[in-house]
C-alpha cells in the first residue's frame, strides 16, 4: 500500500515530516512509531481516515525493519489493526480484512485484531467468517460486551442467510418438477413458401421511385445509396459529414479560442504541477519540521484529574437486589501508563490520550457492613477511539481470596459487568468532556 506524495493516495498531508522521516537506529525507529501511533489516533478522532491510513502505513513499515523482535510484532498487531478500522470506514473492505488477518498473524493473542478481522468479513458477507474471527476474540476477553453484542448479531445474520437460501432451494426445485411434469412444447418451423412470400424483390418501379426519392432528399454527388440511413448531413461548407457532427459558429470559435492540437517542445521550459513540499520550518515537535503539526504535552494534568475522577466511582446496590444497600467503590488507582495531549492541525485541535490503569475495588455487603469483598480489574485502552458512551474493555479481573463465599455472582454482575463498572465508564467519559473543556 503505497503512501503516495507525502499521503494516502498521493494527496499531500500535514504529516508529511514524519511520513519521509528515514531513522536508522532502533531507538528511533521506535520514537517515530510512537509519534505515528499519537498521530493516528488524533487523525481516527477526527475522522480523518485517508491520514490516519498514511500514518499507520509508515509505521507498519518502520517495524517491518526491526527483525526478529517480538515487541516489534506486537506492535505491529496494534498498526495493522488500527489500518483495519480506517480503510473499513474509507469503504476498502478487501484491504481492511487483509490489514485485519496481518494483525492476526503478528499476534494471535490481540483481541481487538480478531474483532476487526470480523468487522471486515461482516461488510463482505462473509458471515460466517465473521461469527468464528468474534467467538475467538471472545475466548481471549470472555467479559466483553461488545463482542457478545457482535456474536449475537452474526448469528441472526446466518440464521436468516440459512433461510434464504434454503427458501430459494425449495423455490428451484420446485420449478424443476413442474418442467419435469409439463414438459416445454416445440414450435414448428415455419414453411419455405411463407419465407419466401416475405421476401419477395421489390419491382422495378419500386427501385425507381425509390431512387428519385433519394434524389429529392440528397446530393447524389456526396451519398451513397445507403447513407441517408446510417445518418450523414451537408455542412454549411458543402461538405459530407456524420449527422451527429455539431457546427460551431464564428461567435462560438472566438469564445472558445484555439484548440487545436500544438507541438511540444522538448527543449521549452515546463512548468510543475506537483505539489510543492511544504516551506521547512521549526515546529515543537521533533519531527515536524513543516510547521504544519504542533502538540503540546498535558500528560500530568491528565493523570492527576483521571485518578481523582476515578476514585469517586462507586455503586450502590438497589432493593430486590441479592444485597440491597452494599456499596462498591474504587480504593486504589495502580500501574497508571499513558498520556495525554492536544494538538493543533492547520488551526484545528484534536486531543490525543492513551491510559493504561489498574483499579483495586472494594465492595461492602449491605446485610452486615463488616463483611468486604475486594479484588482488582484492569482497563488496558482508555483511548480517543472509543466514542462517549460505548464504555471500556477490561482484563485481569480477579476476585481476593479473603472475599466471602458465595459472592461471585454478586460480583459478577454489580461490579465486572455492571454497576460499579458502569460507573466508571461515566467518569471517564466526564473526564474526556473535562479534558476538551479545559484545553
Amino acid at each position: 500500500m503505497s503512501l503516495g506524495m507525502g499521503g494516502f493516495g498521493g494527496v499531500p498531508s500535514a504529516h508529511t515530516d514524519v511520513l519521509s522521516a528515514s531513522p536508522e537506529d532502533v531507538p528511533s525507529k521506535l520514537r517515530l512509531v510512537e509519534e505515528i501511533k499519537s498521530r493516528g489516533r488524533a487523525c481516527v478522532g477526527c475522522k480523518n481516515y485517508p491520514d490516519a491510513a498514511s500514518l499507520y502505513t509508515k509505521g507498519i513499515e518502520v517495524l517491518s525493519s526491526i527483525t526478529d523482535d517480538e515487541s516489534a510484532k506486537k506492535e505491529a498487531a496494534i498498526l495493522y489493526s488500527n489500518r483495519s478500522l480506517v480503510l473499513l470506514q474509507m469503504g476498502k473492505v478487501s484491504e481492511a480484512l487483509e490489514s485485519a488477518d496481518s494483525a492476526c498473524e503478528n499476534d494471535p493473542t490481540y483481541v481487538k485484531a480478531h474483532w476487526r478481522r470480523g468487522q471486515a468479513c461482516n461488510a463482505l458477507g462473509h458471515t460466517a467468517d465473521a461469527l468464528a474471527s468474534f467467538e475467538k476474540a471472545l475466548s481471549l476477553e470472555p467479559a466483553n460486551k461488545a463482542l457478545k453484542r457482535e456474536i449475537e448479531a452474526a448469528k441472526a445474520k446466518k440464521e436468516h442467510e440459512e433461510k434464504l437460501l434454503a427458501a430459494a432451494k425449495e423455490a428451484k426445485e420446485a420449478e424443476a418438477e413442474a418442467e419435469i411434469a409439463e414438459p416445454p412444447k416445440l414450435v414448428a418451423p415455419a414453411k419455405k413458401e411463407a419465407v419466401k412470400a416475405n421476401t419477395t424483390k421489390p419491382t422495378s418501379s419500386a427501385k425507381s421511385s425509390n431512387k428519385n426519392s433519394v434524389k429529392e432528399d440528397e446530393d447524389t454527388d456526396l451519398f451513397s445509396s445507403s447513407d441517408h440511413v446510417r445518418g450523414y448531413k451537408i455542412r454549411s461548407d458543402g461538405k459530407k459529414t456524420s449527422f451527429f457532427d455539431r457546427e460551431i459558429s464564428e461567435e462560438s470559435k472566438q469564445l472558445i479560442g484555439d484548440i487545436a492540437p500544438k507541438r511540444i517542445d522538448p527543449n521549452a521550459p515546463t512548468e510543475d504541477n506537483a505539489p510543492k513540499p511544504l516551506p521547512v520550518t521549526e515546529g515543537t515537535s521533533a519531527w515536524n519540521k513543516a510547521g504544519t503539526w504542533e502538540e503540546r504535552d498535558v500528560t500530568s494534568w491528565a493523570k492527576e484529574t483521571l485518578e481523582a475522577a476515578l476514585l469517586t466511582s462507586e455503586y450502590i446496590l438497589p432493593q430486590g437486589s441479592p444485597s440491597p444497600g452494599a456499596r462498591a467503590t474504587v480504593s486504589k488507582v495502580s500501574k497508571f501508563e499513558g498520556h495525554a495531549s492536544y494538538a493543533t492541525v492547520r488551526g484545528k485541535k484534536r486531543y490525543i490520550y492513551e491510559f493504561a490503569f489498574t483499579l483495586d475495588w472494594v465492595l461492602t455487603l449491605g446485610d452486615d457492613h463488616t463483611k468486604t469483598c475486594h479484588g482488582k480489574v484492569t482497563f488496558p485502552d482508555v483511548d480517543g477511539t472509543v466514542e462517549l458512551g460505548d464504555g471500556y474493555d477490561i482484563v485481569d479481573y480477579h476476585v481476593d481470596g479473603s472475599s466471602p463465599a458465595g459472592t461471585g455472582p454478586l460480583l459478577e454482575r454489580f461490579v465486572r459487568d455492571g454497576g460499579l463498572r458502569e460507573s466508571i465508564h461515566n467518569k471517564i467519559d466526564d473526564w474526556v468532556r473535562l479534558l476538551r473543556a479545559t484545553y
